[in-house]
């Protein structure tokens, strides 16, 4: 015998934890809505443990090793080894085994460390515990292995193989389940079948097709060589050499289990690879007898290996061959695993406990048996190895007395069936709790744990995760109920925070809308009850900006949204014409001084006017969108820059061509209409439209507009109301100026005809147009919350995508304040109210943030955003490349304050503020200070300052300090966009300069500042440039208490 055979290293003891809850697999497949069977058939199992966020890897590590050492009276001066597989990180640099030494104490001289590796870190690490066991610098004490992990998946198909468990074994010499280092063979290779890149989720990215070819692959290579071995070495000692080692040469085998069916068809392989085994051998023999008639796996044996990985004929017949051998060697090692669910690392340990538990219980696991033992690891490492059944000279450590200490069996029978619910509310909380940080108190009370079960207290402010073990009795209610055996309805198992958290949830779950009007012929019971299961993602697929600038510069460019993240400067000298306009207007300024006296300016000189503005340039639906002459009038400007901008985003969305004018390229796909929806924002809808319409008829009514004979038959009419008939001498002077009037030679006035188009354009709005133009049959709506418009929209898009009334949503906004119309009534509207600057120099006007700002100064433009669901835009992207996602829409809010028509309530901002960000971080995940040091802030600041606690800025930067406090503000990055497009209204290009922001990881300069305004204290304010960001936090505020919030993300 080799000297390893005679030191007789291996298992002298096993333990293992799973938590006390577990879900029903056939009633998990009724809450989910899928066939009876899915699970309990298609996957093999029965249950599935689950636990909430008071337990973590630290937590489950720490209860398993400490009832390990309590049940066998192991003393922490014993172990010189302990090392830890699991791919359940908490932290990326702290292992879990360092956390284990508090049980150690005061022993401090124990090697090990944490390893990583899919499912495959406890094999590692027990292959290390072997190794070291064996070796001549063995000090003599034992050796632990821990493997533990818990298996989270997100919704979806995966999530039936979610599992929680955690295994402690002890190494040793002289043991009961002896390891021989030559009977063990090894695959590794570079595969990309399941790993988890994103450390912001649990959750990994899955091939599960490629999962099971790769496990094929690994259990391939390892039998093949492990067999070979095993066949040479029987040949070098003098055993029978005519008996090959094959699928029932083990008297028992263990296999990574994920599910028990991969297991099963793992199994029914063995029999396949023994046949080509068996042919290859056939084909080498000097023999050359070939006759595999008989031979039931005839017709595969000669098939290349991957093209027998989905073979269903070939499962089927491996099947009928491996079944009575399965249930005899393999149904024992399963039990567990069927009844736990998945459990990564823990899982091949899960099988082996599992067996000695049974089998050895039954006093079958005798001397002289054999335990062949797989284990997979995803990326991919794999091991197979053969453990030995022998009688020990030592009487502390043996296989009765580990399946006694184990009652695995028992110890399952003992735990909680909870409601299939509890599962999804379980993994929603552990996701809060893998992105909530620092100060997290977990939700989960632990009173619901095992008697001995360690529970996590809480993260400190400094990341410290501290620890705490329900004592080995209790009295607790449920444990009582359970000792006892009664069968009671479910109870809760999550607390009621977290049932008001799933409640809440429910808004962002799409069941109403589309899912209720939807017939059985449409989705089947269990698509929609699938689709309704689903949360809604909503990311931005399209975007687009139509902007002022120069006279006769095109509104739309391609370069637009770099323009607006450069900070180019659009605004630009209104005319001399809408100057004397607003000087005829009589404006008046009231001011109202701090004795209660109101003092009266007028504006009546031009050095009192307005003097900036960005306008819009040149834009033609026709010329450049097909658009037919007679519709396209039917829009007032407003209208036509938000059709444009919609129908631009469209095609950054890669839904519409548009690479001509050609009406046709600009439409919507058929399958795209049903599911399109529209929401148009404007703060003057029609009013372009209206006020034009008026003023033209008004003119026609002038004077000057009138003809000599009009003009003296409107004064003989007159004179005749006033005074009755007209003497003689009125009727003589009335003929004499009416003789006098030229017949033909005065030019004729222009009669008013009342324009046919008038309530198309103040009745049938953007929304409508659009639709019209594009195809899109979705919902369709508009909406008017003045100068929080744009974000308000889309807070209401968001609100369709989420209820399911539409997969995607155009959301388009524009504005002509600045036009020539509706200029001198704005205008003079709001320099009556002192919130304009008269400033004529750009860089003495466009001042945010900066103390010298005197006022707002008007804007126009449009902008289009297609919000769409992650799932549709994924779709989109796996049938066409035409476009990428452009970013996330995490989170919007809307409100009002109830407070004033112009002035901004700074503590209820700053509370609501505080409230949309508490959502976030409870929903997401997104802390403050992850938004303050990762992402950027749009202001809505607009440069009034009637005074310092009166200003827009003022009111902004101390609802900001409200919500993140002085030293969180001043981390943030804050930018302004309208000190460069000026104030458009409700057209935001703030949210669209957000996507292009974390797109291009660029930011905007605030524009011309020079100055601090104390007042508002110490700010983090661009200078521009390229800036590295994960978020982008944007507020809006609109006349008349207006308040909406929007939170943007990277697209990844």
């Amino acid at each position: 015998m080799s000297g390893a055979e005679n030191k007789n290293v291996g298992i002298l003891a096993i333990e293992v934890y799973t938590p006390r809850t577990y879900v029903s697999q056939s009633k998990l497949e009724e809450y989910n809505g899928v066939s009876s069977g899915k699970y309990t058939l298609g996957l093999g199992q029965n249950g599935l443990a689950i636990t909430g966020d008071c337990e973590d890897i630290n937590s489950l590590a720490l209860t398993v090793v400490h009832s390990l050492l309590e049940k066998y009276e192991i003393d922490p001066s014993e172990v010189g080894r302990l090392e830890i597989g699991t791919e359940t990180l908490v932290d990326k640099s702290k292992s879990t085994k360092t956390i284990l030494m508090d049980l150690f104490a005061p022993n401090t001289d124990i090697e090990g460390a944490t390893i990583v590796n899919a499912c495959y870190g406890g094999t590692s690490a027990l292959l290390n515990a072997f190794s070291w066991v064996e070796s001549d610098g063995w000090d003599g004490r034992f050796a632990i292995v821990v493997a533990a992990d818990i298996a989270a998946y997100a919704r979806g198909p995966a999530r039936p193989t979610c599992g929680v468990g955690a295994v402690a074994v002890l190494i040793g010499r002289d043991a009961p389940l002896q390891f021989n280092p030559r009977e063990k063979a090894t695959h590794a290779a570079n595969v990309w079948d399941f790993y988890k890149p994103d450390h912001t989720v649990e959750y990994p990215t899955v091939d599960g097709a490629l999962s099971q070819t790769c496990y094929y692959q690994a259990l391939e290579g390892c039998y093949l060589r492990l067999a070979n071995k095993i066949d040479a070495i029987s040949n070098a000692t003098g055993d029978d050499a005519s008996a090959s080692f094959d699928a029932e040469s083990a008297d028992y085998l263990v296999f990574h289990a994920p599910y028990n069916k991969l297991v099963q068809k793992s199994y029914a392989r063995l029999y396949f690879l023994d046949a080509r085994r068996r042919a290859e051998k056939k084909y080498s023999s000097t023999t050359n007898d070939n006759d595999d008639t008989n031979n039931p796996l005839a017709e595969w044996v000669s098939k290349p290996i991957h093209e027998t990985y989905t073979d269903r004929a070939l499962d089927s017949a491996l099947k009928k061959l491996s079944t009575t051998s399965f249930k005899a060697r393999l149904a024992d090692a399963n039990a567990a695993s069927k009844e736990i669910g998945n459990t990564y690392t823990a899982s091949v340990f899960v099988g082996l406990a599992s067996l000695i538990d049974r089998v050895g219980g039954r006093g079958e696991l005798s001397v002289g048996k054999n335990v062949v033992v797989f284990s997979y690891g995803s990326g991919a490492l794999a091991t197979m190895y053969r453990l030995h059944v022998r009688d020990p000279t030592q009487s502390r450590f043996t296989i009765a007395k580990m399946a006694k200490t184990l009652s695995l069996t028992a110890r399952l029978a003992q735990r909680e069936e909870v409601d299939p619910c509890e599962l999804d509310h379980a993994l929603e909380t552990r996701a809060r709790m893998h992105h909530a940080g620092p100060n997290y108190i977990p939700l989960y009370p632990p009173e619901r744990l095992f008697p001995g079960t360690y529970y996590l207290n809480g993260i400190g402010s400094n990341w410290v995760r501290t620890y705490s073990r329900l004592p080995l009795s209790t009295n607790s209610d449920i444990n009582q109920i359970m000792e006892r055996g009664e069968t009671t309805t479910f109870q809760p198992l999550a607390p009621a925070l977290v049932l008001q958290m799933a409640k809440r949830d429910e808004v962002s779950t799409p069941v109403t809308g589309r899912l209720r009007v939807l017939s059985k012929s449409d989705l089947d019971a269990v698509e929609m009850l699938n689709e309704a299961n689903n949360r809604i993602a909503c990311v931005i697929s399209g975007v687009a900006a139509g902007l002022p600038g120069k006279s006769g510069t095109a509104v739309f460019n391609e370069d637009n949204l770099n323009r607006l993240v450069s900070g180019e400067q659009c605004i630009t000298p209104i005319n001399t014409g809408a100057k004397s306009t607003m000087l005829d207007m009589n404006v008046v300024q009231l001011k109202k001084h701090k004795d209660g006296t109101i003092e009266r300016y007028p504006v009546n000189e031009e050095a009192k006017l307005i003097q900036l503005a960005a306008q819009l340039g040149h834009l033609s639906l026709v010329d450049a969108y097909g658009v037919p002459p007679g519709l396209a009038q039917t829009m007032d400007v407003a209208a036509q820059i938000a059709v444009a901008a919609g129908l631009e985003a469209l095609k950054s969305a890669g839904l519409v061509t548009g690479r001509t004018n050609d009406p046709l390229e600009w439409r919507l796909k058929e399958e795209h209409r049903d599911t399109t929806g529209v929401v148009y924002c404007s703060s003057f809808p029609a009013m372009d439209a209206a006020v034009g319409e008026v003023m033209r008829f008004l003119e026609s009514q002038t004077v000057e507009a009138a003809t000599i004979h009009s003009l003296i038959a409107a004064l003989r009419s007159r004179m005749v109301r006033f005074s009755g008939e007209l003497s003689e001498e009125d009727e003589a002077a009335l003929a004499n100026l009416a003789s006098r009037a030229p017949d033909n030679g005065e030019q004729a006035s222009k009669k008013y005809n009342f324009d046919r188009k008038f309530l198309f354009r103040v009745l049938v709005l953007g929304n409508a147009q659009l639709a019209q133009l594009s195809g899109c049959r979705g919902p369709n709506t508009q909406t008017n919350a003045a100068c929080a418009g744009t974000t308000q929209a889309i807070g209401m898009a968001q609100d369709m995508l989420i209820s399911g009334r539409a997969e995607r949503v155009v959301v388009v906004a524009g504005d002509n304040a600045s036009g020539e119309t509706l200029l001198p009534w704005l205008g003079s509207g709001f320099r009556a109210l002192g919130a304009a600057t008269t400033k004529a120099a750009v860089e003495d006007a466009a001042l945010p943030f900066d103390k010298r700002r005197s006022g707002m100064i008007l804007g126009a433009g449009g902008i289009g955003m297609v919000l769409e669901t992650e799932s549709s835009a994924n779709a989109r992207l796996t049938a066409t490349a035409d476009f990428s996602i452009k970013a996330r829409l995490v989170a919007t809010q809307y409100s009002n304050s109830a407070y004033h028509g112009a002035a901004l309530d700074r503590k209820h901002i700053g509370s609501e503020l505080q409230r949309f960000l508490t959502e976030v971080e409870f929903v997401h995940g997104i802390s403050k200070s992850d938004i303050a040091a990762n992402g950027v802030y749009f202001s809505h600041e607009t440069f009034t300052h009637a005074s310092d606690a009166a200003s827009c800025a003022g009111n902004e930067v101390a609802a900001l300090r409200t919500a993140f406090g002085d030293e969180l503000l001043s981390k943030l990055m804050i930018l302004n966009t309208k000190g460069f497009t000026g104030h458009p209204m409700g057209v935001s290009f703030e949210d669209v300069t957000a996507v292009q922001v974390l797109l291009s990881q660029t930011v905007p300069p605030i524009a011309n500042y020079k100055e601090k305004d104390d007042y508002l204290g110490e700010l983090k304010l661009s200078s521009g440039g390229s800036y590295p960001c994960r978020y982008a936090l944007r507020f809006a505020a609109g006349f008349g208490s207006q308040v909406a919030f929007a939170l943007y993300a990277t697209a990844d």
